[in-house]
């Protein structure tokens, strides 16, 4: 009888065993079937989720391109109104002085003819001021004040200041030709003491010298690819932002202005 009831509780057991492993495994085959679809849904949820999200830029953009249109067109209307706080002031001393418009309809009309009439071959400006005013400079003198110059970089500036005045003068004068030292002596010729020389002050007197003597056309001008270098040898272009329309040419100390040219600005180039 002992045996019958050890055999059914093993059978049970075993039953039990069976039942409990196969829960288990369907339970796991569920929850990863769960995951696999919660997994399935969510990339598609991602999937529209980005859509949206590149829809909603688009309509953004949209809505910023409108609205930078329409802006346009008011400033477009409103230029071609006369302002709403235009009216002539009243008499005053039998003077009548208008109110100037805020707006000027005409500047537009003014531009284009100006810009039609400073259509010009620029090219040949600048050979005709060439041509008309030739070069009167020195150019040995403008060659020496530029080559002592070059001499003179900040190192050997530096390393001349912390000698004194006679040590000074003799370096200098020990390092440059012959021509070089012609202009050295002619800066220090008025000097009623060698103490009064001044390296700094010697530098900008030979600045003033080159600019003065410089053999060198330069053209200014408003567009930086343009470029007239070929026309001579000595003619040097620069880009000037100021210029809006035409060419400015500084030459021998003279300046030949041929352009529109805003001026009164912080940053005008100073010739």
């Amino acid at each position: 009888m002992i045996a019958v009831f050890i055999a059914i509780f093993v059978i049970m057991a075993v039953m039990i065993y069976f039942v409990t492993a196969s829960l288990r495994i369907v339970t796991e085959n569920a929850s990863k079937k769960v995951n696999v679809y919660f997994l399935s849904k969510l990339k598609e949820f991602d999937g529209d989720f980005k859509k949206k999200m590149n829809e909603l830029e688009e309509l953004k953009e949209s809505k910023e391109e409108v609205e930078q249109r329409i802006k346009i067109l008011k400033q477009d209307y409103n230029a071609m109104q006369v302002s709403r706080f235009y009216k002539p002031r009243p008499v005053i001393r039998d003077a009548y002085i208008p109110v100037s418009h805020y707006i000027d309809n005409g500047f537009f009309a003014d531009y284009k003819t100006a810009k039609n009439l400073l259509v010009m071959d620029k090219g040949s400006i600048i050979k005709t001021v060439l041509e008309k005013f030739p070069y009167h400079g020195n150019l040995e003198r403008y060659n020496a004040a530029k080559s002592i110059l070059e001499l003179l970089n900040f190192n050997a500036i530096y390393d001349l200041c912390t000698l004194e005045k006679t040590e000074q003068l003799k370096v200098l004068y020990d390092s440059l030709k012959k021509k070089e030292k012609a202009l050295l002596g002619e800066f220090i010729e008025p000097m009623d003491e060698i103490e009064e020389f001044d390296i700094l002050d010697f530098i900008s007197w030979l600045k003033q010298t080159v600019s003065i003597q410089t053999p060198e056309l330069k053209a200014y001008l408003g567009e930086e690819d343009e470029n007239y270098d070929n026309v001579a040898d000595n003619v040097v272009c620069m880009f000037d932002k100021n210029v809006c329309e035409g060419i400015r040419i500084v030459y021998q100390g003279r300046l030949y202005d041929y352009s529109i040219y805003k001026s009164r600005k912080k940053n005008e180039h100073i010739y």
